[in-house]
């Protein structure tokens, strides 16, 4: 049995009573008690979208068995596992969340053992995902040397992975915690991976989408995917890189920021009002930066745009019917890597649009250059 009988039903979102939670459309998610919108994320595991909210008093919620994290202090880790059948087999579903105390979720988490995969199945999974996220995958391929085990790890989105150092696998081969936060590999067992010497990874950047499968020669193997927000995740005890970087943005100093290449241009993750973080595409030869209406109507549903915020009198109908005074408006924060840029301006374009960005955002710097060969944006 191949994998869409088997977890395609899962992979697909498609249990959208998850944690009590209701999808409203344009794929914003709100509780199903109180009725508070979470702002529009694209990257959702069973329903439930980063940055949307969890329902403490649902009965769904009461199933998870909860405590506080290690990690990630002041958040909340939440685990259920259900034990499902598919055929003659009995597949095991793990779901794991971690949220904040008001139920804001940064991380949310299946894995499904075992994961049967046939030829293709892989490769159309991950053309689907593709085109539900709109941009292509970054996507590492491994075998291992006796070529027993194979693994597919995709990711969409600002997600940044970093090798563990070799003292923290140490830790993990001991089946121990580094306190490295999220760790993703490609066995679908870190302490496994740590005792191969394979890589593991801790997860940094934007949100984002992270979808791995481990396979035997057989086809059989372990599905893991999540969705993922690190930004919202703020550890209490930051490694030596996040404090420079951190002194770097006080400082005002150089900042490099990844990009990857999609379709021939260059994509990086902005962060809106310190509210949504979507991708962008670089362009440098556009006056402000261009924003999708379809993105604009949630900017104002969530409240960090109002009509305050928009530039001139004339009239702009949006797609959704909704006028607002205005085609261009003023955006209070706009976040790349870690510089912030306020009251920039901005214009509405078509809801099939791309959001650019544009002048407005990058002339605001002293200084920026874009390396070609890294694809990384420099700002100072």
């Amino acid at each position: 049995m191949g994998i869409r009988k088997l977890v395609l039903s899962v992979a697909k979102q498609t249990v959208l009573s998850g944690l009590g939670l209701c999808l409203l459309a344009g794929g914003v998610i709100a509780q199903t008690v109180g009725g508070s919108v979470a702002p529009y994320s694209p990257y959702s595991v069973d329903g439930l979208a980063v940055g949307g909210s969890v329902a403490p008093q649902s009965s769904v919620y009461k199933s998870y068995q909860c405590e506080s994290s290690d990690d990630y202090p002041g958040y909340t880790w939440c685990k259920r596992l259900q034990t499902r059948k598919s055929g003659f087999k009995y597949i095991s579903v793990s779901t794991s969340i971690v949220h904040a105390a008001n139920g804001v979720v940064g991380y949310i988490n299946q894995t499904v053992k075992p994961a049967n995969f046939s030829n293709g199945d892989i490769q159309n999974e991950l053309v689907r995902l593709s085109e539900r996220f709109h941009s292509r995958p970054q996507v590492r391929n491994f075998t291992e040397r006796s070529g027993s085990v194979g693994a597919t790890l995709a990711i969409w989105g600002g997600i940044h992975l970093q090798p563990l150092s070799s003292g923290d696998l140490s830790v993990l081969a001991q089946r121990k915690s580094p306190h490295r936060g999220i760790l993703v590999d490609l066995l679908g067992d870190t302490h496994k991976s740590a005792r191969m010497n394979l890589p593991v990874y801790s997860v940094s950047g934007e949100q984002g989408f992270v979808w791995v499968a481990s396979y035997d020669r057989e086809g059989e193997g372990t599905l893991r995917f999540f969705a993922m927000d690190p930004y919202l995740l703020k550890r209490s005890s930051p490694s030596g890189d996040s404090v420079a970087r951190e002194q770097n943005r006080q400082q005002g100093g150089l900042e490099s920021i990844a990009m990857t290449k999609e379709r021939g241009v260059f994509v990086v993750p902005v962060r809106f009002n310190d509210m949504i973080t979507l991708k962008a595409i670089f362009d440098s030869g556009a006056s402000e930066v261009s924003v999708p209406a379809d993105v604009v109507s949630t900017l104002i549903r969530t409240g960090t745009i109002t009509s305050e915020d928009f530039l001139g009198q004339q009239t702009y109908v949006l797609a959704d019917g909704s006028k607002v005074p205005s085609a261009r408006f003023r955006i209070r924060s706009l976040k790349v890597g870690d510089k912030t840029v306020e009251n920039v301006t901005a214009a509405i374009a078509s809801g099939e649009a791309e959001i650019l960005l544009g002048q407005s955002f990058l002339s605001r710097f002293k200084y920026w250059s874009v390396d070609n060969e890294r694809h990384i944006l420099k700002l100072e």
